[in-house]
């Protein structure tokens, strides 16, 4: 019988090898003042967040490069293997009261991987809806049929005729995956291999009080440069609003926010990566007897099956 391990595996993933120095590179990059900033790529144990579908959650020892030194722990979040017919979901254990009046950013670092048929995609969700949903598969992105209200931005990998060619970027709404804006990039398979993507997702306040603004969403590489969607955003009405119980003033609405990914026919993965700093020695002798521990429980059950 399988047995499911949420803890930590033995040795350190390929993505935790390269996704540190992306990491330490983003975020050592100055970034401007905002009312809220969010920064998943940082210190974000994915082990809390609600799994739906084919998610799952690791966590390793992050190397600035292989047999290198460790750099800090790396928390993964994988959405979909390397398959196909596979969908997934990840989102926050908690939601966020969100002014939509104000600026606001998410930023996080992405895989996309595979060697065989490029697809279908991923997506970041903002939704009021409190209560977490997985999509459908292909296409859909584990996003569309979802029902939940709000916004996404999706980074789509495969097309039909007649739709945005792919890869592309999208701005979707309410659980549908039919994009309100697209932006078709041209990277062909450029757009998965085994470096990360470094996404920041942005929201601009109109400035007229209403809840509404400019979305725009972010992808870059350093060998590959960068690329952008936007669309216009109207919050008002979606969700249900919060305001101060003395003034009667608005304060925002409860987002809850994630990710959904999913394959078809195709067989991509669709991984996010965050990156804690190393721990004090205490703690880090803590992990590593942990890893040991896990060694040794997996090496006796190899040597017991033999035994059968």
């Amino acid at each position: 019988m399988a047995s499911a391990v949420t803890g930590f595996r033995a040795t350190p993933s390929p993505w935790s090898l390269l996704a540190a120095p992306a990491l330490v590179l983003a975020l050592a990059l100055p970034r401007p003042a905002q009312a809220l900033d969010v920064d998943l790529g940082q210190n974000v144990d994915f082990s809390t967040w609600t799994l739906l579908g084919a998610a799952r959650t690791y966590t390793t020892p992050a190397l600035a490069y292989p047999g290198g030194p460790v750099v800090g722990i790396a928390h993964e979040l994988v959405l979909t293997d390397a398959v196909s017919d596979s969908v997934g979901a990840g989102f926050a254990p908690d939601t966020l009261r969100i002014n939509f009046n104000q600026d606001f950013s998410f930023r996080f670092q992405a895989f996309l991987y595979g060697s065989d048929i490029r697809g279908d995609g991923m997506s970041f969700v903002l939704t009021t809806q409190t209560t977490p949903a997985l999509g459908g598969g292909g296409s859909d992105l584990g996003y569309g049929g979802s029902g939940m209200p709000g916004y996404a931005f999706a980074i789509d990998t495969f097309n039909f005729p007649g739709q945005p060619e792919s890869p592309s970027l999208q701005i979707l709404r309410d659980g549908s995956a039919t994009p309100v804006a697209y932006t078709e990039t041209g990277l062909g398979d450029d757009i998965r291999n085994l470096q990360s993507w470094s996404v920041e997702v942005r929201y601009t306040a109109s400035g007229n009080n209403d809840e509404t603004g400019l979305l725009e969403a972010s992808i870059f590489r350093p060998d590959l440069g960068s690329f952008s969607v936007r669309s216009a955003a109207d919050w008002s009405g979606v969700g249900s609003a919060e305001t101060d119980p003395d003034t009667g003033d608005y304060l925002g609405r409860r987002v809850l926010y994630g990710f959904t990914a999913s394959n078809g026919l195709a067989s991509d993965g669709h991984l996010v990566t965050s990156l804690a700093p190393v721990p004090e020695p205490s703690t880090y002798a803590m992990l590593l007897a942990g890893l040991a521990l896990m060694v040794s429980l997996v090496g006796r059950r190899s040597v017991s099956r033999r035994a059968m």
